[in-house]
């Protein structure tokens, strides 16, 4: 449990007990020691909690109590005041009933100065848009939230009527006027849907091809111009390259009993369209036409557009880099620990555990000609450089997470590392991506009724 958690526990227990209780009770309840206990009290206080009470004779909180009064200032509680209100007054029935709730919760917690300042707030909202709509923004904003695809009925301003599909990802509210900025089908570009004049809208069961924060990094780009350090490199020339890159098609050569698994998750990330071709072990994998793609004739690869690109780590960085709207490559004060993890675990990490799956042990001077080291090396080394870490090149996600999670997820599954607590709390991060939750669905249902050797 983190400190901000178990601080914000330690008010919800206060708040349940209306007499003293007393700090080895707290103390046991939040799993920590009173030295502990006695450092979270004090916090609590610093930022304006009302708690009363010493160690001996037990603490309560003030009744009423949730939110520390100084947490808002007087314009932050009017700037609140009004957005709910605006809300509570222009929105659809689900956000605004949530709005008049939350006005009622922020005037129960606040103290009673700042309460009255609230109540008796001068900034009124006046009316405003009041067209009626056959479908309601809560279904949209649900189809929003799912990443759920749209067919609709729309009439333009000319009353001319249409039926689309489209992926609804953004809903814009004016005051003249609602707008659902969606990537449709039938023009396969972003269009602006006037909300009022949605006459029918049905869930198809289908999500978006791309997650919805990549439709919006992408729409953006099309409203904002780019930023260029050098003269010498045109704005659109950027925003050609990005068009050509999404236009052109991947297709991900695999088998569900191969290390393409690594791949397919990386394209649930990305966002992109592709087309997926099962290639199975023995003559197909080894036909002319697959060797033309790669002349190793294993998997995985892909081929994007004109380009081929094999083997899973360099398929990983290359398509971070070609897509980076995805942000699955990190800022460059993370490229150093990106790309050493990524290909450490690619060479080796992968190299140092086959060896010792074919039971085939290393001299010292072999460690060094292989240049693995021994298997017990590069397996602490990767354990040290997980260790107490959510991702492994910087603060966000990125490809190398992808290519070092699964190797750690595959490895404690099928014995051939370990299952350290390192391992498991790094993967325990990752597994649960829904990206990667749409992968191993994937996977399971290509799965053959009994497996074939990998190669």
């Amino acid at each position: 449990m983190s400190r901000t958690t178990r601080l914000l526990e330690l008010l919800q227990i206060l708040r349940r007990h209306r007499c003293p209780v007393s700090g080895t009770a707290l103390a046991q309840e939040l799993g920590v020691s009173l030295r502990t206990l006695y450092r979270d009290i004090a916090s609590l206080r610093a930022i304006g909690a009302e708690i009363e009470g010493e160690p001996g004779m037990g603490y309560r909180l003030e009744p009423g109590l949730m939110l520390p009064p100084l947490m808002f200032s007087e314009e932050e509680i009017e700037a609140l005041t009004l957005g709910l209100r605006w809300v509570r007054r222009r929105a659809d029935d689900g956000l605004s009933s949530a709005a008049r709730e939350a006005l009622a919760k922020l005037a129960a917690v606040l103290p009673g100065e700042h309460r009255h300042r609230m109540q008796d707030s001068a900034l009124l909202v006046g009316p405003g848009w009041e067209r009626r709509q056959s479908v309601d923004l809560e279904e949209l904003r649900r189809a929003i939230r799912r990443q759920s695809k749209l067919r609709i009925l729309y009439s333009d301003h000319q009353g001319r009527r249409s039926e689309r599909v489209i992926w609804p990802f953004v809903i814009a509210f004016f005051e003249s006027a609602r707008l659902v900025v969606a990537w449709c089908e039938l023009r396969q570009a972003f269009r602006n849907f006037r909300a009022d004049r949605i006459e029918a809208a049905t869930v198809t069961g289908e999500r978006y091809a791309r997650p919805r924060a990549v439709l919006e990094r992408e729409w953006l780009s099309t409203l904002l111009p780019e930023t260029v350090s050098d003269g010498a490199y045109p704005a659109c020339d950027t925003h050609h390259k990005r068009e050509r890159n999404m236009q052109e098609e991947i297709v991900f050569y695999t088998n569900p009993w191969s290390r393409g698994g690594i791949v397919h998750w990386m394209l649930e990330e990305l966002g992109q369209p592709y087309r997926m071709v099962v290639i199975e072990y023995g003559p197909p994998m080894k036909s002319p036409e697959y060797l033309a793609i790669n002349p190793m004739g294993k998997v995985p690869a892909i081929r994007h557009g004109n380009t081929v690109v094999t083997e899973a780590a360099a398929i990983c960085a290359y398509l971070a880099e070609t897509f980076p709207e995805a942000g699955l490559l990190p800022n460059p004060e993370g490229r150093g620990d990106y790309y050493r993890w990524l290909f450490f675990t690619a060479g080796p990490l992968e190299m140092a555990l086959s060896l010792k799956s074919a039971n085939f042990t290393l001299s010292a001077e072999q460690q060094m000609q292989f240049g693995c080291g021994s298997c017990e090396t590069a397996v602490d080394t990767l354990a040290q450089a997980v260790a107490g870490r959510r991702y492994i090149a910087g603060d966000s996600f990125t490809a190398a997470d992808i290519y070092v999670g699964s190797h750690i997820g595959w490895g404690m599954q099928f014995g051939t590392l370990d299952r350290r607590p390192e391992f498991e709390a790094y993967w325990n991060g990752l597994k649960d991506r829904p990206a990667h939750r749409r992968t191993e669905e994937a996977i399971a249902k290509a799965m053959p009724a009994e497996p074939t050797p990998s190669g």
